[in-house]
Order: C-alpha cells, then structure tokens, then sequence
C-alpha cells in the first residue's frame, strides 16, 4: 500500500484485498460501527488479515486504543468474530500461531510506548490524513522507516 494513501483510501483498499472475509450477515448499527473501527485499525497498526494479524490488531486496539479491552471484546462478541479462526487451516495455524505469541509481549510494549492512544471510535477526523502522518502522529519517532514501509505494505 503506498504511504502517501489516506485513512479513506487505505480502508478501501483493505476491504477491496480482503473482499473475502466479508459475508451477507445483516449486523447491528453497533456491529457494523464496531466492523468499520475494526477495519480501519487493521490499516493504522499495518496488520493483515492472517492469523497473525489477527491477534495483533486484537492486542493494538485492545491495548493501544481509547477503548477497553471490554468494549472491545464487546464488539467481537456482537460480530460474532470468533468464528472467522475456524476458517484457517490447520497449517496456517502452525505457521502464525508461534509467531504471534512471540511478539504479543512486544507488541504490548509499544501499545505503551504510543504517543497518544489511537481514537478507535472518533476516526472520522483522520479519514483525509495520509496514513503515514497518522502513524507519526500516533507512534512519533519511535516508527523505524523499514518498518513503517513494511507495516504499510502488508495491509
């Protein structure tokens, strides 16, 4: 994804590449809400949509977001998220699995190192802002260019 791309621009091209996750299910006003917030996390924090990423966007918004940890497994719950691991092969599972439980504690850690925790309800204000500038308004200095571009191109 090319970091000059916007918040807008980047969700769209989220849900265009992974076209695949999203069903026909008719959710709630907050279901749906909660599926956009969630989307547009996995563009600010960079996460596919891999086991892996998975977990990590669970951990950043989680963790690094103004909601809680009980929203957001609120949230999860009212989608009816969990169903969607079923859909991973047992090799996708062996693949992601050990990885993501090595970098949980990390990701953890720069949850915490954050300049500011991302508004993952209050978005709207970003949604012209180049994704790049969020993150350096969100992560400061702390983001190494090698992994900013990295993050950007596995959305």
């Amino acid at each position: 994804m090319d970091h000059k791309k916007t918040l807008q621009e980047g969700l769209k091209e989220f849900q265009k590449r992974n076209g695949q996750y999203f069903s026909d299910t008719v959710y709630s006003d907050a279901g749906n809400e909660f599926l956009k917030c969630h989307d547009i996390a996995h563009v600010v924090f960079g996460c596919d949509t891999t086991l892996y990423g998975e977990g990590l966007v669970k951990i950043w918004t989680s963790f690094g977001t103004t909601s809680s940890f009980m929203e957001i497994t609120k949230g999860y719950r009212e989608v009816q998220a969990y169903h969607l691991f079923s859909e991973y092969s047992v090799g996708h599972f062996r693949k992601h699995l050990l990885k993501l439980l090595g970098v949980i504690p990390k990701a953890l850690i720069r949850t915490r190192k954050m300049s500011k925790p991302w508004p993952f309800k209050d978005y709207a204000q970003y949604l012209d802002q180049p994704i790049e500038e969020i993150r350096r308004i969100f992560f400061g200095d702390r983001i190494r260019k090698k992994s900013l571009k990295h993050r950007i191109n596995n959305i």
